[in-house]
């Protein structure tokens, strides 16, 4: 594989982690060579290093997400939706999404090697997307906004939120959304939630006696803490961000 080739690699395992083929397992240069049919001299003749390589699929992966929800900006979305769309990618995506925000790379030596040139653009065009959104200190609202969804979203994966305590809670904060974030399940773009993330589980894990189907009690329990960290990312914007008003429609011509 020539030097000219070199992206074709990184968006195969790109697209892999997108579509879970492969795990943050997987992400050794063992393993992702063998997945890519080449030896290991592979990422070490193109990239340096396997860090060389990962950096650039998390590159991707911060590119993806700019281009989701600068997609949902022109849409028309609020900054409450923005917010969500964060979570949610991290929710659909969650072997990626740690290789994004969770994974330690040898940053400073990266640096050295000149494999970070994109870090500052890529955070540079969140931090664009807020100021558009009517943030009069849009760096430091970002590293806000961006902590913030973090550990809304990390701890509804591992199941630490605790949001399935109330049975409830849930459905009341679903009943809550705005209608067009309802049914944000259902978003091709960004995939559906995996049933091993074992989200919103009681301090016991508890199953409740009455259900036929634990499986079914699972999946209820996994939609309401998707639900109430949806509720929380929005809650976490208006704290951050005044909702953008959306433009009234344009009027009807008179026939």
């Amino acid at each position: 594989m020539g030097v000219r080739d070199a992206d074709e690699p990184v968006e195969r395992v790109f697209q892999a982690l997108w579509e879970g083929r492969l795990t943050r397992d997987d992400l050794t240069a063992r393993k992702i060579a063998s997945f890519l049919g080449q030896t290991t001299m592979v990422l070490y003749h193109h990239f340096g290093s396997l860090d060389g390589f990962l950096i650039r699929v998390d590159g991707a992966g911060w590119r993806r997400l700019a281009e989701l929800l600068e997609a949902r900006a022109r849409a028309g979305a609020d900054a409450r939706a923005l917010a969500v769309g964060y979570v949610e990618f991290a929710l659909r995506h969650p072997d990626l999404y740690w290789l994004m925000a969770e994974r330690r790379f040898d940053r400073a030596g990266l640096r050295e090697q000149g494999r970070l040139r994109l870090a500052r653009p890529l955070w540079s065009s969140f931090v664009e997307l807020l100021r558009r959104y009517g943030s009069t200190r849009p760096a430091e609202d970002t590293h806000v906004l961006f902590a913030g969804l973090h550990g809304i979203a990390m701890l509804t994966l591992s199941g630490r939120a605790n949001l399935g305590e109330d049975p409830n809670l849930g459905e009341e904060l679903a009943g809550e959304a705005p209608v067009e974030d309802r049914n944000l399940v259902e978003d091709r773009n960004l995939g559906k939630i995996p049933a091993s993330a074992n989200l919103g589980e009681g301090p016991a894990g508890e199953i409740p006696a009455a259900a036929a189907n634990p499986g079914e009690a699972l999946a209820a329990e996994a939609l309401a803490a998707e639900a109430a960290a949806f509720a929380a990312a929005r809650r976490l914007a208006d704290l951050v961000l005044l909702a953008r008003p959306r433009e009234p429609p344009p009027p009807r011509r008179r026939t």
